[in-house]
């Protein structure tokens, strides 16, 4: 079996199992109402109570209930358009891919993770594994050499690497949530029952130093900030759209954010991600067919 056909064979499993924890993410009955607990540090919240994140925080729970909706909705409808086309063959489509699984692969981390123990662990370990290795292998398998013949005098290097650069200051938000609760002594705001939060750990171990090394690859014209560019930019798009799912559902769910949490924690994100999609059309655009 080549890499190729085990990519293509895992993520159509991918799509199926995330449709399957998505949709009862969202549609598991919801009988049950919220009840309190108190955390570690002897602080009353509200559990949501109801359905698959029954244990989680209400907060949380609408966090959790916003991405399902736009993996289901989004997520495994593209995943499984590109995989057929890669199928096909082609190296825009080899691109395409490995930016979905890079999104599959965090969202599947981010629940195994950081979601309160429920009945869809061993699918959410199951997603992560399969995401991660096809993401290797698919990876692996796109010749630098091939890629930098097909690539277009017009691609924008330097822009590329410039919003790299300023799209990541964005996750620097983090690091002023760690900063506050190590001056304060306590734990961020709505870590309630949580160990950690899952977001700082993949988003300044993995995300932020990948984000400066394909700045600094673009901005030297290596054709491997291209390939990486492309992987980063389709998260960020998809980035944007979890977020806005995330606060519709909250809002539904009756949590209001202050103007100034919308300002620094929604806003942000789904501002990048909105240049974010037009410049994935000007690396796919500068990428010749082969």
């Amino acid at each position: 079996m080549t890499k190729t056909s085990f990519v293509i064979r895992a993520s159509y499993l991918i799509a199926l199992l995330s449709a399957i924890f998505s949709t009862m993410g969202l549609l598991l009955p919801l009988d049950g109402h919220t009840m309190m607990a108190v955390t570690p540090q002897r602080e009353e919240i509200t559990l949501y109570g109801k359905g698959l994140y029954r244990n989680d925080s209400a907060f949380k729970a609408g966090i959790l209930r916003g991405t399902d909706a736009v993996t289901l909705f989004v997520g495994v409808p593209a995943l499984l358009a590109v995989t057929r086309q890669v199928s096909r063959g082609g190296i825009r489509a080899k691109l395409a891919l490995l930016g979905l699984l890079a999104y599959f692969t965090y969202n599947s981390a981010s629940l195994a993770l950081g979601a309160y123990w429920n009945e869809m662990l061993l699918m959410y370990i199951i997603c992560f594994s399969l995401s991660l290795f096809s993401f290797i292998s698919l990876f692996q398998s796109i010749e630098i050499s091939s890629l930098a013949y097909q690539i277009r005098p017009a691609m924008p290097y330097r822009v590329l690497a410039g919003f790299c650069a300023f799209s990541g200051l964005s996750l620097l938000v983090w690091l002023a949530d760690i900063f506050t609760a190590l001056t304060q002594g306590k734990p961020p705001a709505h870590l309630d029952h949580y160990h950690t939060e899952i977001t700082y750990v993949l988003d300044l171990a993995i995300l932020l130093p990948a984000i400066y090394l394909a700045s600094f690859q673009l901005w030297n014209r290596n054709v491997q900030g291209v390939r990486l560019a492309a992987i980063l930019l389709i998260l960020l798009v998809f980035t944007g759209l979890v977020v806005a799912g995330q606060s519709i559902v909250q809002a539904l769910d009756g949590i209001i954010h202050s103007p100034q949490e919308y300002a620094a924690y929604v806003a942000p994100f789904i501002f990048l991600s909105l240049i974010a999609t037009g410049l994935t059309f000007a690396i796919f655009r500068n990428i010749a067919k082969t």
